[in-house]
């Protein structure tokens, strides 16, 4: 993510670097696997990629998860994961996804044996 103003930058890039740093510590997950229990990671940019290569934003190391197992992106106001054509799938709530889908607070995500629970930081203040 840029965080200083390049020359040449236009008004409509300003505006969309803007917006994006809005969403900085907006959301995270929170990993409920025994191994990792408690451990938490903030979605700081608009797309992030989880799974086990280290290209990844967030690195789970679970054999049964895929190297670049799913995303999550931030677009139109709302949190949405995408399974990345992994070898195990992706789960939300219990129900493998196929296709992009919206993400609520509390919406447990579970890849290979990790299970992560997804949190708007705003809702977990009140």
């Amino acid at each position: 993510m840029v965080t200083y103003e390049q020359p040449g930058t236009e008004i409509n890039d300003l505006k969309k670097l803007h917006s994006s740093s809005l969403i900085i510590n907006k959301a995270l997950l929170l990993i409920l696997s025994p191994n990792f229990f408690g451990h938490t990671f903030k979605l700081n940019n608009e797309v992030v990629t989880i799974g086990r290569s280290m290209e990844c934003d967030f690195i789970i190391n679970d054999n049964l998860i895929s190297k670049k197992h799913f995303t999550i992106t931030y677009e139109d106001n709302k949190f949405h994961i995408t399974d990345n054509d992994s070898r195990n799938g992706t789960f939300l709530n219990g129900k493998l996804i196929k296709k992009k889908t919206s993400l609520f607070y509390g919406d447990k995500i579970s890849v290979g044996s990790t299970i992560m629970r997804f949190y708007l930081e705003e809702e977990l203040e009140k």
